[in-house]
């Protein structure tokens, strides 16, 4: 994740190549627009890193730079071995190491990132390298491999954990009091070219996870695209003065203020052992929102251990939550890679969507052996799933125009053997885009006893009734969606099916099932039982169920048809709308529409957020017998496109 200013130039081409179109709306991104994920098979002739871990990974122009606690490596295809401790560099296209770039630290190194000039900076647990001391801190020359002498930190007193550079300014994270010729706690800023700390922008950090554990320290930080913002996760508890718990963003055209985001999401307490458990976060290309990975072990619903968690970068409430949360059951996440398509997850899990697991698969979980890659809309896996040797762990991730670097202290993935570092290419699996309900209200489905009957509907005027024949026994189902063409259907039984459907003839029915490959998600099969209404919106499935007060909803990703695990909860009665009163529901453009036992049509505003939506406003009856003349339901509704000429 140690991401560069070329790293994010190389992860825009990525997302230009794989021809990835602009999020719709403000509140969520990704895959609601489609997109195309890296492929599943890493290339050939990557080097064979041949023992530790790779921690760190870097481009710079067509080189790349690995970082980790290795001592040997070799070509791929050769049996020369070749003595390469902590640093390594590498021809990007042919996979060649780089005879001349031999620094030799005599520790462990930790981060990488682009420096001036054709060189890298470099941070980790050594005292030497390239011949001369330097205290876990350098700046080395990408020809020769020399240190370049003008600049020299002096006195580091910890272990350097993420650097980031931004207009000569050098970030610095670790576990250190002392940097750069001053006293300086955990977060220090560089002079790029002399490595002496900057009088301003100063960083106060205070505190730990847990009172008096650990040293305060930050493991890592990432730059937003743009500059303004850095995200910061570690062991404290204050920045700037400012109670803040493992994580912090701070606005850079502004010092180093830290920004009215605040969360107690990674205040709470994991397993004992974990007083800090906060791995990972990088920002979105776009900048609108980060995610954070996390150790802790298991930690059931709604907790941050063990997780993948979204956050909105501008969001001003000081008491955020997540935008959503993915467990793994209790394995940890080390590494997190957010692209325009997908946010790329590695560690040694063995499952996601699993919060219900405490070590074991539990409702609803669905294998990722060592890596993942979900949805940025609601952190649900795709399908994609190359598998890796878990290890440890995954040390980092870097997307590039050319794909996913990955980087680790295992020697499979994708089914071969590339070790602890592997590509995996661009323009793999694609997800179509506009899978969202219709912009505006045109045509209303409503079932009938057994049949389905289609109406046009424009300002609270129906149009006569058009009979479509076929399709499922309406009289067992509880709720259905029109998604991309295909038509969700939600059976009383339990089922959950999808076919497609364009109006007017239907497709045969396939199960949507992939939540039930290890252990079924009973609760979901039997609130269908008593859903009375459903429909999807932004990665999520609304329901309302008899006898509730409350509008619930469970992601769903479309892509790989996994349903959450986990049911939450958006609203409960707001304004005129009655979860309680709803027999049927839809959503269309920017309203909610529902229909009462009475045979009302009802609509109110529906808005979106990056959590999830809600019913807004005051709502007013569009239709029923006493507005357009059709007695609407009660039953299952759900609103569509006009059907194709003809029907």
């Amino acid at each position: 994740m140690r991401r560069t200013a070329a790293a994010l130039a190389c992860v825009a081409a990525l997302a230009g190549a794989a021809g990835l179109v602009a999020p719709v709306g403000s509140a969520v991104a990704g895959s609601e627009s489609g997109g195309v994920l890296v492929g599943e098979q890493p290339v050939a002739g990557t080097p064979q890193v041949l023992d530790g871990e790779v921690f760190a990974i870097a481009q710079v122009g067509g080189t790349i730079v690995l970082g980790g606690s290795f001592t040997r490596a070799r070509d791929d295809g050769s049996d020369v071995e070749l003595p390469r401790r902590g640093l390594l560099a590498f021809d990007a296209a042919t996979g060649r190491i780089d005879p001349a770039f031999h620094p030799d630290p005599d520790g462990v190194v930790e981060a990488v990132t682009v420096g001036r000039s054709g060189s890298v900076y470099v941070g980790g647990e050594f005292s030497s390298i390239g011949g001369l001391p330097r205290a876990g801190l350098a700046q080395v020359a990408l020809a020769g491999g020399a240190v370049v002498p003008a600049f020299d930190p002096g006195r580091v007193d910890g272990p350097v954990r993420d650097l980031r550079l931004r207009h000569n300014r050098l970030w610095v994270a670790g576990a250190f009091t002392r940097i750069g010729g001053r006293k300086q706690r955990a977060l220090a800023v560089l002079a790029a070219r002399t490595g002496r700390t900057r009088s301003t922008p100063q960083v106060r950090l205070a505190g730990q996870a847990r009172h008096g554990l650990g040293r305060t320290a930050v493991t890592r930080i990432d730059l937003s695209p743009n500059g303004r913002y850095l995200a910061v996760v570690g062991n404290f508890r204050s920045v700037q003065r400012e109670r803040r718990a493992q994580l912090a963003v701070l606005d850079l055209r502004h010092g180093a203020a830290v920004t009215s985001f605040r969360t107690r999401f990674y205040a709470a307490t994991c397993q004992a052992q974990y007083y800090s458990y906060v791995r990972d976060v990088d920002f979105a290309p776009d900048g609108s929102y980060f995610v954070v990975a996390t150790s802790g072990g298991p930690g059931g619903p709604g907790s941050p251990c063990d997780s993948v968690a979204r956050f909105e970068t501008r969001g001003a409430d000081r008491a955020a939550r997540p935008s959503w949360i993915a467990s793994t059951g209790g394995d940890t996440l080390q590494a997190v890679e957010v692209t325009a398509g997908a946010v790329y997850v590695g560690g040694h899990q063995r499952w996601l969507n699993n919060p219900f697991g405490a070590n074991t698969a539990g409702p609803g979980a669905v294998v990722r052996e060592g890596i993942a890659a979900l949805s940025p809309v609601n952190g649900l896996p795709f399908t994609w799933n190359p598998g890796r040797s878990k290890g440890v762990g995954v040390g980092d991730l870097l997307a590039t125009g050319a794909g996913l670097w990955v980087g680790s202290d295992t020697d499979r993935i994708g089914g071969q053997v590339r070790a602890r570092i592997a590509l995996l290419p661009a323009g793999g699996l694609s997800y179509p885009a506009a899978l969202a309900p219709p912009r505006r209200l045109a045509t209303v489905y409503s079932a009938r006893g057994g049949e389905l009957v289609r109406r046009s509907h424009r300002a609270s005027r129906a149009g006569p009734p058009s009979t479509v024949p076929g399709g499922p026994d309406w009289t067992g189902v509880a709720g259905a969606f029109l998604l991309g063409g295909q038509l969700y259907v939600a059976g009383r039984d339990g089922s959950f099916t999808r076919r497609a459907f364009d109006g007017m003839t239907y497709g045969p029915p396939e199960p949507v099932a992939a939540a039930d490959g290890l252990v079924p998600l009973l609760a979901w099969r039997a609130e269908l039982a008593t859903v009375t209404g459903l429909f999807y919106d932004g990665g999520r499935i609304y329901f309302t169920l008899a006898g509730s007060r409350a509008l619930h909803y469970r992601y769903f990703n479309p892509q790989s048809g996994i349903v959450g695990a986990d049911r939450l909860v958006a609203s409960r009665r707001v304004g005129g709308f009655a979860p309680r009163r709803v027999r049927g529901m839809f959503v269309a453009g920017r309203h909610l529409y529902w229909v009462t036992g009475s045979g009302r049509l009802r609509r109110t505003g529906w808005l979106r957020t990056a959590q999830a939506a809600e019913p807004s406003g005051e709502a007013s009856d569009v239709g029923g017998p006493k507005v357009d003349g059709v007695r609407w339901g009660p039953g299952v509704v759900f609103a569509g496109p006009p059907a194709r000429r003809g029907g």
